[in-house]
Formats: C-alpha cells, sequence, structure tokens
C-alpha cells in the first residue's frame, strides 16, 4: 500500500514536472493552455533526458552518475521555471478555475479521464509476459548492478554492451533512475503510475482534439470523447491501438501507437486554426526530437505523421499565400528524426 501511496504521489508530481517545463519555453512558443503546456513538457522532458541518458549509456557511465546528474537538472529546470515563469504558470492554472455553463461538460470529461486511468492502473493483465519482464526486470536489473542496462534481466549475466536493438532507447533507463532516486520499484511505476500519467495526458489530446473540431461546442466535445474512447475500448485486436492502450500502456511501441499519434494530430489541429500558434513548431519539434525515447518504431511513424498531416497546411501556405517561412519549419521540425535515423544507421 506504501508503495501505491507513493507512486500516486508521483503521478501528480510528474504532472507537476512537465507544467514547469512546459513553462520554461519563451513566452511566443507557449499555448497558455493547462493540457497543452503538460503536453508540450511532456515532450521536452524526456527530450532532453534522451539528450543526457543516451551518451552515458554508449560510454558505460554508473547509473547513479544518471541519476545525480538529471535529478538535479530537473531540479534546477523547476526552480528557474517557478521563479522566471510564475505569471505564465498562474494564467495558464488560473484559467482552468472559472465557472460557466461549459463546466459541467469539462467535468464529466475530467472524471471519465481519472477513472479510466485508474482501471487502466489496476489492469493486471500484461498479455506479452516476454516484454513485460524486460521492461520491469531491465530497470532492476540496472539498479542492482548500478550500470545503464549491462546486465541481462533474464539471466543475470553481464553484458559487454547494452543489447544493441535497444541502444538508443531510454525509456527504460528512465524507470531505473526513478527505483534508484525514491526506491519506487518499476513494477509500481510502469503498471500503475506511468500508466496513469499516459492515460490521462492521451486523453486531454483527445479532448483538446474534440474541442478543436467542434469549435468549443463542449457537448459536441463531450460526445465525441465519450464514443472515441468506447470505440478504442471496444474495438479489440492483438496488434491494433485498442490492445496497446488497454493491455500495454507503459510499452514504448504502446507510447508511439496510441499517445504520439494522438498528440500530433491534435497539434496539427491547432496549427490549421491558427497560423500563429508558434507553440505547435516548437511542440512538433520536440515530439521527433523525444520520439526514439521510447522505442524504434517511433524513427518512422512520428516524422511520417507530421509531414503527411502538415502536407495540405504547407503547400495552401506556400502556393497560395507565398509564406515560404513555413517550409523552414517544416524541415526544422524534421530534422531531429533524420538525425535519429542517421545514429540508428550507425550505431
Amino acid at each position: 500500500m506504501s508503495n501505491i501511496i507513493l507512486g500516486t504521489l508521483l503521478t501528480v508530481g510528474f504532472f507537476m514536472i512537465f507544467l514547469l517545463f512546459g513553462a520554461l519555453l519563451p513566452e511566443k512558443y507557449q499555448s497558455k493552455s493547462l493540457i497543452f503546456m503538460c503536453l508540450t513538457g511532456f515532450m521536452l522532458y524526456f527530450s532532453l533526458f534522451q539528450v543526457i541518458a543516451l551518451p552515458m549509456k554508449i560510454l558505460h557511465r554508473p547509473l547513479h552518475q544518471l541519476t545525480l546528474a538529471w535529478s538535479v537538472l530537473v531540479a534546477l529546470l523547476c526552480l528557474f521555471s517557478l521563479i522566471t515563469r510564475h505569471k505564465i504558470l498562474y494564467k495558464c492554472i488560473s484559467g482552468n478555475f472559472s465557472f460557466s455553463r461549459n463546466t459541467p461538460c469539462i467535468l464529466i470529461i475530467f472524471f471519465i479521464s481519472i477513472a479510466l486511468a485508474v482501471f487502466l492502473g489496476f489492469n493486471t493483465n500484461s498479455i506479452s509476459d516476454y516484454d513485460a519482464a524486460y521492461y520491469i526486470g531491465l530497470p532492476s536489473s540496472s539498479v542492482y548492478s548500478d550500470t545503464i542496462e549491462l546486465m541481462s534481466p533474464y539471466t543475470g549475466t553481464m553484458l559487454e554492451d547494452p543489447e544493441h536493438f535497444y541502444i538508443l532507447n531510454t525509456d527504460t533507463v528512465h524507470s531505473a533512475v526513478i527505483y534508484q532516486l525514491i526506491n519506487l520499484h518499476p513494477l509500481v511505476w510502469l503498471k500503475w503510475s506511468w500508466t496513469i500519467i499516459l492515460s490521462l495526458l492521451f486523453e486531454g489530446a483527445l479532448y483538446k482534439c474534440g474541442e478543436s473540431l467542434f469549435q468549443k461546442e463542449y457537448q459536441k466535445t463531450t460526445v465525441f470523447f465519450i464514443l472515441s474512447n468506447l470505440t478504442l475500448l471496444f474495438s479489440y485486436s492483438l496488434s491494433g491501438v485498442s490492445h496497446y492502450f488497454a493491455y500495454r500502456t507503459y510499452e514504448g511501441k504502446a507510447i508511439t501507437c496510441f499517445f504520439y499519434t494522438t498528440v500530433i494530430f491534435c497539434f496539427c489541429l491547432q496549427l490549421y486554426k491558427d497560423i500563429d500558434a508558434h507553440w505547435v513548431w516548437s511542440s512538433l519539434f520536440f515530439c521527433t526530437l523525444s520520439e526514439l525515447s521510447f522505442c524504434n518504431t517511433a524513427i518512422f511513424v512520428v516524422p511520417c505523421m507530421i509531414a503527411i498531416t502538415l502536407i495540405p497546411y504547407v503547400f495552401t501556405e506556400v502556393f497560395r499565400h507565398h509564406n515560404w517561412k513555413i517550409c523552414r519549419n517544416y524541415v526544422l521540425i524534421l530534422l531531429p528524426a533524420v538525425m535519429w535515423l542517421i545514429f540508428y544507421k550507425i550505431l
């Protein structure tokens, strides 16, 4: 029970961290929306972690060095955000506590999101025991050996190098850092805390999609939100999105499958609505920078979805409005994906 309480507190803590990280960007790149700031903060958080953890993983540095470096960096950045971005944070948070005629619909969406996240957190089915042993066993063996994935989670033998196929992924390294830092076992972190965090972020992105599609008609947005979740939960297929969402929420392929795709679509919708939404470009950039943290599949899925979804927008702006700056932005947000692809081929 103490682990569940700690895991729940950690869930709240990570939403605060994502919000503070989202507020780090210059005001020009702020959406001033609580949900969007958390989503952007998520992407920025794992972009920075990927940039710091990957070299240390390749260089075989001890895990405690990464844990110390990352915890200090996160603490300093959160403190910096609180001190220098407190006005933005206040506007962002206070705007969610004003009552209006749309509040009942928003509350319905909020409570459904919480209920579904907790339901998935209590789900004990893993479908793939081999994958579950990897995601839970690898951080545990890393903490036990104080290495970054240099002990096999299946045999306990020491390895000369991390598993080559997963060399560029750092999601499991992050679980090891959490375990070493606050002694929360990966079983609780992944099956409870991380599952709830991902579910709530996904539901927030889904809500924002409905808000954009139905022009803030919140009754229609609520119906869209409920039907989307019902479709996801009652259209099960072994290799489909519903399977990953319900049974393997915390796994890398699942995060790419149900979370990144939804968030990218949501961000792109905002750009179609408002050409001056500069924060969308920065958020998409961090999407492509953080993608490889979770799985190799993201190398292709994330940049391809961004590129294809924005093609009509880019063509319209270039050939109809002669806005050539869009091409520059379009290329810049895809550059991290090209970089990861080169690294993937080299390593």
